[in-house]
């Protein structure tokens, strides 16, 4: 049995009701051939049998390593004896340059291109909601009139669902905002072409204090990052679905968390950590109840990010964030499997040779 890398954006779900731990960025990027040759000499290091893979040069294609469709993951056969083996699962992130290298800082960056290539990604599912919660952030508005009325404005399709992007629509709840009347209903206070307002509850009005929304008599705001995770919902008209039509992977990973995701500071590296979380543990779960502590192979599974940097002109095309790893011995009863966390990973992987 040939030893073998499995490299692969993974998608089969595995739902927890938490988040992950955070995924340092900054001063882990790995360019991702360097990556692979650490990762093999650390794996040769631990006791596993023949180089499982090498690439010598940085400027090999993605596809190579990293496949766009997760639907297909690539196996590379080395031809090598043996049986040890290695998964790689990544998500893809588009680079922000205040992420900077694992050598320091990078260079100052030529933006060539207004998109990354992320069809299949978790970027590119989590666009459509995004451009959903960005348009309501820029089109609420709050405003306090001089005779004391605090009130929210908002185009009534915020309301009723109108607006939708790509078959979803976001709506605005407004009971966790809106004052009811006597009646429990929730009246105008005023209707202008396609705007309608309402008074403010006392208790959305403690809230924004509490946040340090800052009040302008006779001026109206727009509500921005007031806009919390729990003041909306999404609804999806239409099934999100894959690139060959079937049921997106996504949907059982994400759309449980997607109002945390597109109110995060940074959407896609929360999507793909939300995403790699829940592919890792299946994984590992997999591990478990598929080998025994018998058996005479060694196994790491290693999780982490793809950088996305092919937007930039001056910079590799991709980079790897090592974030988790679980490695099992074989045959060692005396040395159980066990979970390596990113930094003692990421410093295990950089005290190996880079060629």
């Amino acid at each position: 049995m040939s030893s073998y890398f499995l490299a692969k954006d993974s998608l089969s779900p595995f739902i927890s009701n938490e988040l992950p731990p955070s995924c340092h960025i900054r001063g882990r990027m790995i360019p991702y051939g360097e990556f692979l040759s650490r990762l093999k000499n650390y794996c040769l290091s631990l006791g596993f049998r023949k180089p499982i893979v090498t690439i010598t040069e940085p400027s090999v294609e993605p596809e190579t390593m990293v496949v766009d469709d997760p639907s297909f993951p690539a196996e590379i056969n080395t031809g090598c004896s043996g049986n040890d083996s290695v998964i790689i699962l990544s998500a893809r992130v588009p680079y922000e340059p205040s992420w900077g290298v694992y050598s320091g800082l990078p260079r100052p960056l030529i933006h060539e291109t207004t998109c990354c290539r992320n069809e299949g990604t978790t970027s590119n599912f989590i666009a459509p909601y995004l451009g959903l919660y960005r348009f309501a952030q820029k089109h609420i508005y709050l405003t306090c009139h001089e005779r004391g009325q605090y009130l929210i404005v908002l185009p009534s399709d915020l309301i009723n669902g109108g607006e939708k992007s790509e078959g979803k629509n976001i709506k605005v709840l407004l009971d966790k905002i809106v004052e009811p009347d006597e009646k429990g209903c929730f009246s105008s206070h005023s209707v202008s072409d396609s705007f309608v307002s309402f008074p403010l509850s006392a208790r959305f009005l403690d809230l924004l204090k509490g946040n340090g929304f800052s009040w302008i008599a006779g001026k109206t705001q727009k509500i921005g990052d007031f806009l919390a995770a729990d003041l909306f919902v999404f609804e999806d008209i239409q099934q999100p679905i894959d690139c060959h039509g079937g049921k997106s992977p996504f949907v059982e990973t994400l759309l449980p968390f997607m109002n945390r995701i597109v109110t995060n500071t940074n959407p896609q590296l929360l999507a793909a950590t939300i995403h790699l979380q829940s592919e890792f543990s299946r994984a590992i779960d997999d591990v478990l109840h598929t080998h025994g502590e018998k058996d005479a192979e060694n196994l790491l599974c290693i999780a982490g990010l793809d950088i996305d940097a092919a937007a930039f002109r001056g910079k590799g095309e991709h980079y790897f964030v090592p974030w988790t790893a679980f490695l099992q011995r074989g045959g060692r009863v005396d040395d159980p499997e066990k979970q390596l966390e990113q930094d003692d990973l990421f410093v295990a992987l950089m005290a190996q040779e880079k060629q």
